[in-house]
């Protein structure tokens, strides 16, 4: 079964513009993919969860189950979700020239070696995710630029995992004087739809 992993940290939730932009992104997904009767989507939703960064006591453990070879145990089902999935869709508002923290909290939990990614005999990383896909949704008020830090990392990361092509679609200048957002989430709609 083909799942694709829907990575939510649309932190306001239904008055979210990031989060109607990415529905919009799944509605084609899963259009594109109607005549496969066993695709599916997952969806975690950062703002629910109870995620943790990690600190010194949860790193020991961590250290620990690895060393163990317990990858199944609850605190890597983040990493082997991004490890399982066929197609990866997360959907962050710019914040702060990024993200909201949680979704850094999540990469923290994701990146798990053994799980997400390895080593191989000279050092190399190399990736252990099955998605070919990673679209990062997000919309800002002004005009992200060259300042698209969010991205920029989800894509660093994505690859190590072994995620083959990143994509970005975004609605930018929601907030600026006499923008109409509506007009500007349709066309990243048609722009950024354009390579499913």
């Amino acid at each position: 079964m083909s799942t694709l992993l829907f990575i939510n940290a649309c932190i306001r939730g239904r008055d979210s513009r990031t989060l109607a932009l990415a529905e919009k992104l799944l509605e084609r997904i899963s259009e594109e993919n109607s005549s496969d009767f066993s695709f599916k989507i997952e969806e975690i939703r950062l703002s629910t969860e109870n995620i943790l960064p990690l600190n010194y006591e949860r790193l020991l453990r961590r250290d620990e189950l690895l060393a163990q070879g317990c990858l199944t145990d609850t605190m890597f089902d983040y990493a082997n979700a991004v490890a399982h999935a066929d197609m990866l869709v997360i959907a962050a508002p710019y914040w702060d020239m990024s993200f909201p923290a949680v979704l850094k909290v999540f990469f923290e939990a994701a990146s798990v070696v053994g799980i997400t990614f390895k080593y191989d005999d000279g050092g190399k990383a190399v990736g252990l995710s099955s998605a070919a896909d990673m679209y990062y949704v997000t919309t800002s008020g002004g005009i992200i630029g060259d300042f698209n830090f969010g991205f920029q990392y989800a894509d660093v990361l994505c690859r190590l995992y072994g995620v083959k092509h990143t994509h970005f679609i975004s609605a930018q200048g929601l907030d600026e004087d006499g923008a109409d957002a509506e007009a500007i989430i349709r066309k990243a709609c048609s722009e950024g739809f354009l390579n499913l």
